[in-house]
């Protein structure tokens, strides 16, 4: 069958090329003609702040590069309906009040014509692919917006969360500590004489050993609350806008609709000449090679000619 199939190609090679070149630059100008899409993108700019918060996420003491963190938070936040919903929320005044169904809607259109790439050690660039141009530098800037409030959230959660265990630890340590100064004053007050007594000595070591504890975990607590005043304010120190955002010139990627149906018409085509020549190859009662003629007459061929042109 292999021989006959590679006899039916090259019988009819002209056009199986003609069709496999035509017909996917057909779709491919009906879908550029079909397209009326743009693309607005802005650059950003991605550096690792000079101060690091003791208690902050792990972003800020990563060895990866600066853009390539924000672009993968940024990557992470696309997929979420939160997220969308604080885009959309700054881009439609009404969108509050948007009904479950279109603000399903409007996640996927975030989710499938949002795209974000680095383009070097700090700078990444946010894509959106729209019909409006205006509304696409609103949607472009709002996912900015939305974007340095959210990991500014992150942090500011992260560290209030340290801030919440630390002040717990230390509210237990101020217990033990003024406890342990209580029996050290009790014992003291019910003997005369406390020197050199070594259960006064003992009492005293453990009131002295809670109190260091306590002020560690009060030097730990005012720590972090500096890190959390930090947090609100150093947000621009490492995170801005480049070039605000703007319409790209027309390219053709992987997303354009002439790019897919082009690729569409080209699975197509390849699928339709392969039956094609299955079909001839079964169909057609002709001898197409030596072993068509051993199968069909049983006999074992001595040779073959090349089929000769009629002249005048």
């Amino acid at each position: 069958m292999l021989h006959r199939a590679l006899d039916v190609v090259f019988q009819h090679m002209l056009r199986l090329v003609t069709a496999l070149i035509l017909v996917p630059l057909g779709a491919g100008a009906v879908g550029l003609a079909l397209d009326h899409s743009l693309t607005v993108e802005a650059r950003v700019w991605a550096d690792k702040p000079t101060f690091t918060p003791v208690f902050a996420t792990d972003r800020f003491t990563s060895s990866d590069p600066p853009a390539e963190i924000e672009a993968g938070i940024l990557r992470e936040l696309l997929a979420t309906s939160a997220f969308a919903d604080a885009v959309f929320t700054r881009v439609e005044s009404g969108y509050a009040s948007a009904s479950p169904s279109q603000r399903r809607s409007a996640a996927a259109d975030l989710e499938s014509n949002v795209s974000v790439a680095t383009e070097g050690t700090h700078l990444f660039t946010v894509s959106y692919r729209t019909t409006d141009s205006d509304r696409g530098r609103s949607v472009v800037s709002a996912i900015i917006a939305a974007f340095g409030t959210e990991v500014q959230a992150i942090d500011a959660n992260q560290v209030g969360v340290t801030q919440a265990a630390v002040k717990s630890q230390l509210d237990v340590a101020q217990l033990d500590m003024n406890d342990a100064v209580r029996q050290v004053q009790t014992y003291q007050a019910q003997h005369s004489s406390v020197f050199n007594d070594p259960t006064y000595q003992t009492l005293l070591g453990q009131a002295q050993s809670k109190t260091d504890h306590y002020l560690s975990l009060q030097a730990r607590l005012d720590e972090i609350k500096g890190s959390q005043a930090a947090v609100s304010v150093m947000q621009s120190s490492f995170f801005h806008v480049v070039d605000r955002p703007f319409v790209v010139p027309l390219t053709l990627d992987q997303h354009a609709p002439a790019v897919k149906f082009a690729l569409y018409a080209v699975i197509a085509i390849v699928a339709a000449e392969a039956l094609f020549v299955y079909v001839i190859g079964r169909r057609d009662p002709r001898i197409r090679s030596v072993q068509d003629v051993r199968r069909a007459a049983g006999l074992k061929p001595l040779g073959s000619v090349p089929v000769l042109t009629r002249t005048r």
